[in-house]
């Protein structure tokens, strides 16, 4: 499965990327700030593409790795999981790029076209997004789009560094998704204007 836009492609992850995932870890020290995860060896990284690999196979997950139309290269990675065809639900994330995709229209092209997926091709009803309280710039891009602060799960995970993380919950339904996919292809004609 492919999902391509102006800039950013999404292909389904397999485990020949694990080398091109862990180097962007790599160049990226600060990357793994806000992930629930560990990433402090090529292993982990290894374990991460193993389980995402596991969950594509019982149908739970969609991970995808993220490659950059103009270098056709993997600059980072997003995913689709919990995904539950009967409640009709999913959850959105597991997101990171290479610094050269920050704040570029890279992250705005691929949530359109994970949402559309979600929305248009699996049918469901609501894209739930967490994200650390910690973390204002991912909570600024998602209500930027137009996804709705829910409220917050207090103490909801212990991660990998020991601190306790309190995470902020995002969703977006059905009902809300012809607004957030209006808003979503503005900015991305905006983005694409510009660079024209």
């Amino acid at each position: 499965m492919e999902l391509s836009g102006n800039k950013a492609k999404l292909r389904l992850m397999t485990s020949n990327d694990v080398v091109e995932l862990y180097n962007i870890v790599q160049k990226n020290p600060t990357l793994w700030t806000y992930m629930v995860r560990r990433m402090n060896s090529f292993e982990d990284m290894q374990t991460l593409v193993a389980e995402a690999l596991t969950n594509l196979e019982k149908k739970t997950e969609l991970p995808f790795v993220v490659i950059d139309q103009d270098s056709n290269s993997i600059i980072g990675s997003t995913r689709l999981y919990d995904i539950s065809y009967e409640r009709l639900t999913v959850e959105l994330g597991s997101t990171f790029y290479d610094k050269s995709a920050q704040k570029t229209s890279i992250n705005t092209e691929c949530k359109y076209l994970l949402l559309k997926l979600a929305f248009e091709d699996l049918h469901m009803i609501r894209v739930q997004i967490k994200t650390d309280v910690k973390n204002i710039q991912a909570q600024k891009a998602l209500e930027r789009i137009g996804a709705i602060k829910e409220g917050v799960l207090r103490n909801e995970r212990i991660l990998h560094n020991g601190r306790i993380r309190d995470a902020v919950v995002y969703s977006i339904t059905n009902n809300d998704w012809t607004l957030v996919k209006g808003k979503l292809e503005k900015l991305l004609a905006r983005s694409y204007n510009k660079t024209h």
